[in-house]
């Protein structure tokens, strides 16, 4: 790979000491008068090497497309509760939990306890019946 120094300008042919934001090619100083080169920053000419292209020239201000570019925040997945580190989903609301915020089987804490409230109010329920059935049957 030959050094940018070494390498001409795509306009005249000087020493480049640059990069187009928008192309990524090398320019001069005397064309690094902005982000952008005299061909990127103008419109399309007769003549022009570059052609006509379907695809909109980048918008000026953005990082240029030759650079490298951040990459995106990474989170891990936390707790519903705690913030913690989650390594499991729960199957009925989907929310992430740690092991600390585990219910039975593969529920959260807050589905497993809504889960079983339903186990103690069928429990009520056949208590009461039971309790009904045994009423009419001593006085009945």
């Amino acid at each position: 790979m030959v050094p940018m120094m070494e390498q001409p300008c795509h306009l005249c042919d000087a020493e480049a000491v640059s990069r187009c934001y928008s192309c990524g090619k090398l320019v001069c100083a005397q064309h690094d008068k902005g982000k952008s080169c005299p061909t990127c920053s103008g419109g399309y000419v007769p003549g022009d090497p570059r052609g006509i292209s379907v695809e909109p020239l980048p918008k000026a201000g953005g990082a240029a497309w030759w650079r490298p570019q951040e990459a995106d925040a990474y989170h891990p997945p936390e707790c519903y509760e705690c913030k913690g580190l989650a390594k499991r989903t729960c199957r009925n609301c989907y929310e992430k939990f740690c092991p600390e915020h585990a219910g039975p089987g593969d529920l959260c804490l807050a589905c497993g306890r809504s889960a079983n409230m339903g186990l103690v109010i069928f429990g009520i329920m056949v208590a009461l019946l039971g309790g009904l059935l045994l009423f009419g049957w001593l006085f009945g």
